[in-house]
């Protein structure tokens, strides 16, 4: 089973699909492309440029990988074992759900959808179906963070008091205004639903707890579109901890910042990328274990685990072919696509509402339904 080699389809050509065409035909990594799939055909010959098939020419990787501008002919024809969907957020429902339904596993980008139903479905598809869905929640395959959240959950870190979350993504209006869905809150969201999501998934997970309830404000300060680019937002977890976040594509593009705080009984930790450099610091009872948690890496992932950061879509890939192959979870399963869904929509109701909202949400909910939310009211 170990060198079974699984048949890879990818779904949309844009920006991100540059890191998976890497992983994918990456060495050693047991994965076959098989087809790729894009309304614009015109974007195949872009996307192969990063192929690294090994001694292949441009023109000798289209005559091995089919191209497509139709997914639905894709999924009929090619019957992948795993589909990767990096297309706008507001497709990921209906492509990820005819994709388990022609019985291939899923790679999905996150959000997991728009809509909180919607996700719930797709959870409920891939368990009916026994379909391993592999989020692209790419901070939970960082360096030390598995080792991190298996001591916090184990009661290393003592009783959690809160945690908080910074992401301070910088866009200017170019990157807005490049394709007509970003920046919509039907197909795209704002900072919450696109640049934060991961983030907030990850420190509920290091957390080790679920919201429960949330609160939130946002606004529309620096770009030309239809949903927020500053968002401040409070999570409360089922056990008792709070969870500030805060997020932006305000800040300048150079110093793009993802940063992670967590403060328990007996110890804490601050970890993130900065300028895309990592850097973290972990303290229990009053002694540094950044060291420690360095071996620990080591030790249970390899060299190549602190390699990580360069493209963790190569983790990824390797988490969710293991998933396949041996029938477990993947660590970025859906159920946390499922509830990152949910508490992104809970803050934007809170935010629209005025008011604390609790989790689950009382009724089906979908960020086209921000539409009508006037900023600065």
């Amino acid at each position: 089973m170990a060198g079974k080699m699984l048949r890879v389809a990818l779904i949309g050509c844009g920006r991100i699909a540059v890191k998976h065409i890497m992983a994918i035909t990456k060495k050693n990594s047991g994965l076959l492309l098989c087809a790729v799939t894009d309304r614009t055909s015109g974007a195949f010959d872009r996307l192969f440029d990063f192929c690294k098939l090994s001694g292949k020419t441009k023109d000798q990787i289209r005559n091995t990988v089919n191209t497509y501008t139709d997914y639905q002919e894709m999924l009929q024809n090619e019957k992948p074992d795993i589909t990767s969907i990096t297309a706008p957020s507001g497709l990921h429902y209906s492509m990820a759900k005819a994709a388990m339904l022609s019985g291939s596993h899923i790679l999905l980008e996150k959000p997991m959808s728009m809509k909180t139903s919607q996700a719930k479905e797709l959870f409920d598809l891939s368990e009916q179906k026994n379909r391993r869905i592999a989020m692209g929640h790419i901070f939970r395959y960082f360096p030390v963070v598995r080792n991190l959240q298996k001591d916090v959950a184990a009661g290393r870190f003592g009783k959690i008091s809160h945690g908080s979350v910074i992401v301070r993504w910088g866009h200017d209006q170019a990157y807005y205004d490049q394709t007509a869905w970003r920046g919509t809150w039907k197909n795209d969201g704002g900072v919450l639903m696109n640049q934060c999501i991961h983030a907030i998934d990850l420190i509920c997970w290091l957390m080790n707890g679920q919201a429960t309830a949330a609160n939130a404000m946002l606004g529309k300060r620096f770009h030309d579109m239809e949903a927020e680019d500053i968002a401040l937002g409070i999570l409360k977890l089922d056990n008792g901890a709070l969870c500030q976040i805060e997020g932006t594509t305000n800040a300048p593009s150079r110093d793009h910042e993802a940063s992670f705080y967590l403060l328990g009984e007996k110890g804490a930790f601050r970890m993130g990328i900065r300028r895309g450099k990592p850097y973290f610091d972990i303290r229990i009872n009053g002694k540094k274990k950044n060291f420690e948690y360095v071996i620990k890496e080591i030790r249970s992932r390899g060299v190549s685990g602190l390699r990580s950061l360069t493209n963790p879509h190569v983790a990824i890939y390797a988490d969710l072919r293991d998933a396949v192959l041996n029938q477990k979870s993947p660590i970025a399963d859906a159920r946390s696509g499922m509830t990152s869904v949910e508490s992104v929509l809970a803050l934007y109701l809170s935010a629209k509402e005025k008011r604390q909202i609790e989790i689950p949400l009382a009724t089906d909910f979908s960020s086209q339904e921000m539409s009508e939310y006037i900023f600065g009211e």
